[in-house]
């Protein structure tokens, strides 16, 4: 019996930096079942949240509760958005992978017991699951640098050095 791909909810943040990269239509291809809220794709503007939900990204309907809870949350984790808040709702309750390149929420997330990873974590299966060669990830990478991500220095220079830049 095949296993079925986990659940990865993305927030706002990895989604344009995949837009700055060229890298949405790569990046549906990885081995994850790609989920975010509604409060998301509407942050992310009608083009790309329909490139995104054409190519197979699911929204999560919440539930009375979970909004209930995002409002709680929201008291404890005041340097978070709300719609980062509602990834982080829908990742904990489905015991999902957040995925997400904002600091503060990645915090939030650690706090709550919710696994996390992020952009460069995303680059790395690409290029490991031969989506895209690494030549193609560096410059993905370079050109989320240049359009304003913030990514840890050391790691950004481990992955160019590996992948050719």
């Amino acid at each position: 019996m095949a296993v079925s791909p986990r659940l990865c909810i993305v927030d706002a943040s990895v989604l344009i930096d995949l837009e700055k990269a060229d890298l949405v239509q790569e990046f549906l291809q990885l081995r994850c079942r790609w989920a975010t809220p509604e409060a998301v794709v509407y942050e992310v503007g009608e083009s790309l949240g329909s490139a995104l939900t054409t190519g197979g990204l699911a929204v999560i309907d919440m539930t009375a509760d979970e909004v209930q809870d995002v409002l709680r949350l929201r008291e404890r984790y005041n340097r978070v958005s709300i719609s980062d808040l509602f990834c982080l709702v829908l990742a904990r309750n489905r015991k999902a992978v957040l995925i997400t390149g904002d600091q503060p929420l990645r915090k939030a997330a650690e706090a709550e017991g919710v696994r996390v990873r992020g952009t460069l974590w995303m680059l790395d299966e690409m290029v490991t699951s031969r989506i895209i060669p690494g030549f193609k990830a560096a410059e993905a990478l370079s050109r989320m640098i240049a359009g304003g991500g913030r990514f840890p220095p050391e790691e950004c220079r481990k992955r160019l050095k590996k992948w050719g830049t």
